[in-house]
């Protein structure tokens, strides 16, 4: 697998944090790779080849054809099979870049691949879709990302202010928080704060927060291999080792250890981006 990723245009990076690229070798119909850890970020990926998606490990496998698709929230690594090598191109959205620009509560989204015309008006867009699509040159591909995003975000580049800030706050803490600090900080009921989140980013702050601490797991694990799994998920913020491995196995139906040694190159992915991430790469230019 290799992995590429490019920031965007000044102008799209309070909404987008990065173009990027996957190019996967072929894989066994009977197999699959790990693609994507859950970030608490959306994506749309533009699939150069058909193959076999499925997000929640208990749903049947569905068929992909070539095209463009918006990846909701995801709750757990998608899975992807194919009998052919695969170029995945996508762009990665911040988690509030959608608050105000799809008019579905996004939580309809969360755990779905949806092609992007039932997002979006793309009658006018097709040649350009496809060419991002088919293109075989990366930088010729970002390039007309930006034209693409210049074009869906043409009505509007405004963003949730206040979702952005809470979004953050919990991202400045890397996930380890009491949800009731939210509450009194932003002066909010529960009700109030877990519609707003469901509604606009398709996950509640409590799941928020999970993936989030999950990431710095991950970031500080690829920082310090040598040290030993009770003091990593202490130093990133569970209570304890058996805390840990429980909301593990939630979002990823494996052991740490059993994981990461089956998907070295997916942790690998996942602590670039991570650390990105946490040392604010990503915030707006």
């Amino acid at each position: 697998m290799r992995y590429t990723e490019l920031l965007p245009d000044e102008i799209f990076s309070r909404h987008i944090e990065c173009f990027w690229q996957m190019e996967l070798s072929e894989l066994n119909n009977l197999k699959y790779t790990e693609l994507l850890v859950p970030t608490c970020t959306f994506n749309i990926v533009f699939i150069d080849s058909p193959c076999y998606f499925r997000i929640k490990k208990n749903q049947k496998w569905k068929i992909t054809k070539p095209g463009a698709y918006f990846l909701g929230q995801h709750n757990s690594c998608i899975q992807l099979r194919s009998s052919q090598p695969l170029q995945i191109t996508g762009v990665r959205f911040k988690p509030f870049a959608f608050a105000r620009i799809i008019d579905t509560p996004i939580f309809k989204l969360t755990d779905e691949l949806t092609p992007l015309e039932e997002l979006f008006d793309t009658s006018s867009l097709s040649p350009l879709i496809t060419q991002i699509t088919t293109a075989k040159n990366k930088d010729i591909q970002f390039h007309l990302l930006n034209e693409l995003m210049f074009s869906l975000f043409e009505k509007s580049l405004s963003i949730d202010e206040i979702l952005r800030a809470q979004l953050n706050y919990i991202l400045d803490r890397k996930g380890v928080l009491q949800i009731s600090e939210l509450f009194t900080e932003f002066k909010v009921s529960k009700v109030t704060l877990r519609n707003h989140f469901v509604n606009k980013v398709g996950l509640t702050p409590k799941k928020v927060s999970q993936i989030w601490r999950m990431n710095h797991f991950f970031q500080i694990k690829e920082d310090n291999p040598l040290q030993n799994l009770t003091s990593l998920c202490l130093d990133a913020g569970f209570y304890d080792q058996a805390h840990f491995i429980k909301e593990f196995k939630l979002l990823f139906g494996l052991t740490p250890r059993k994981f990461c040694l089956q998907n070295d190159h997916l942790v690998k992915i996942a602590h670039q981006n991570i650390s990105r991430r946490f040392t604010n790469q990503y915030d707006p230019r």
